[in-house]
């Protein structure tokens, strides 16, 4: 009976029709059994595929909707993602631009949308240098400028010597360090790790279109391509019909369990 009941279950998953008709084909034929089987996981694999998608995409709603309103606040142009991008070479992804510029605004280390993209030019290019990828460099660059931490900068080989740094900004600003506020101190610390980022950079030479760089760069354009998937799904109103798809997936392997348990 439970055997059956199981049977049942299994019919209705994988589309035989009515219960009844779908156990007289099960028990027939294994053959049709196993391709059901076959079929529901496929069905299970698009629909986490398609659930990642939508993850994504959602995510990426709220990122990018605070980014739009940071830009704009702090008098950023429309352009401001295209000219980090373009920076970028394409070696990182709209979430993690978009994630990474809301951070440098919040943390106020930028002035102007050509400055943070200087920055994340910087960024990628020594993040390449020592092996990592781009999304490494910024996060490195940013924190480590937001929060004038060395140990973030030394990731991409930036070491700065915090008492020279704020006497040469004294010095420019023709007072003593002593007197210098929080703020200017931050800006001491920027101006002198952006010095020194720039030096490095500009010993590396030319940028070239490596291997690496090539597969940042697919990389990047394939969780893009995941983020679109999610965003159309997401505006056919799909996300009602898979919570009654997992509704339905969660009841029948309870009623699984249970057969099973029955059958013992």
């Amino acid at each position: 009976m439970a055997t059956k009941h199981i049977h049942e279950i299994i019919a209705k998953l994988t589309g035989f029709g009515k219960a009844d008709k779908g156990v007289k084909k099960l028990s027939s034929s294994m053959k049709k059994f196993a391709t059901g089987l076959v079929s529901a996981a496929a069905a299970y694999k698009a629909f986490s595929t398609g659930l990642e998608s939508i993850q994504l995409a959602g995510k990426l709603e709220g990122v990018e909707t605070a980014f739009n309103n940071m830009r704009k606040e702090a008098g950023f142009s429309i352009d401001t993602f295209s000219k980090l991008d373009k920076a970028l070479n394409g070696t990182a992804d709209r979430m993690t631009i978009m994630t990474q510029a809301n951070n440098a605004m919040l943390l106020g280390i930028a002035d102007s949308e050509e400055q943070m993209a200087q920055m994340f030019d910087v960024a990628q290019r020594l993040a390449e240098a020592v092996g990592q990828d781009a999304a490494f460099g910024i996060e490195s660059l940013v924190t480590g400028l937001g929060r004038q931490s060395k140990l973030m900068l030394d990731n991409l080989g930036i070491m700065v010597d915090t008492n020279k740094a704020y006497e040469k900004y004294a010095t420019q600003l023709g007072t003593t360090v002593e007197k210098l506020t929080d703020q200017e101190r931050k800006q001491a610390f920027i101006n002198e790790a952006m010095r020194q980022g720039k030096d490095l950079v500009g010993g590396l030479g030319e940028e070239s279109e490596t291997t690496a760089r090539q597969l940042d760069t697919f990389t990047t354009a394939i969780t893009d391509f995941k983020v679109a998937i999610g965003q159309a799904l997401i505006d056919t109103g799909v996300l009602g019909q898979l919570t009654s798809f997992t509704d339905v997936l969660s009841q029948m392997a309870t009623e699984y369990r249970e057969a099973r348990a029955a059958e013992d």
